[in-house]
């Protein structure tokens, strides 16, 4: 299953316009774009761990890769992250009352999922790799 598979869910979650419908979406708007790069991370042959920590892992690893554009695409997921936490924790948080928070982060994973797509392509696909390689290297050595 692709990641785009829950943007497209979320796009008719917030359709629907009611709270539960726009926290639903604001949840699979993460995890659409946290897919993608998973993916890409196993495509590229990168290890990962197989319980809730894979999120933190994923979002590291773009992070130090290295690349000033995958370093923003991870602050851009965490930020998703934040708001899917938000989403399904916190019932008090008036955000999901209506869809304009949540629009606007189904835009920003659609991005995400884009810009994680061109990462397939070389040499950023390399780059990509060697750097995640390096930084994994440099954590083992400490």
């Amino acid at each position: 299953m692709e990641g785009k598979e829950f943007l497209i869910v979320a796009q008719k979650f917030v359709q629907m316009r009611s709270e539960a419908a726009i926290r639903s979406a604001e949840s699979r708007a993460y995890y659409s774009a946290f897919i993608t790069g998973r993916k890409l991370l196993r495509d590229l042959g990168i290890s990962l761990l197989n319980d809730a920590s894979i999120h933190e892992q994923v979002y590291r690893l773009l992070l130090n890769a290295g690349i000033q554009d995958i370093k923003d695409i991870a602050g851009s997921l965490k930020n998703l992250r934040k708001g899917r936490l938000q989403a399904d924790y916190d019932m008090e948080n008036r955000d999901f009352q209506s869809p304009t928070k949540c629009e606007f982060d189904l835009a920003r994973a659609k991005l995400i999922i884009a810009q994680l797509e061109n990462c397939y392509q070389q040499p950023l696909r390399n780059r990509l790799k060697n750097g995640i390689q390096a930084y994994e290297q440099k954590i083992s050595l400490h």
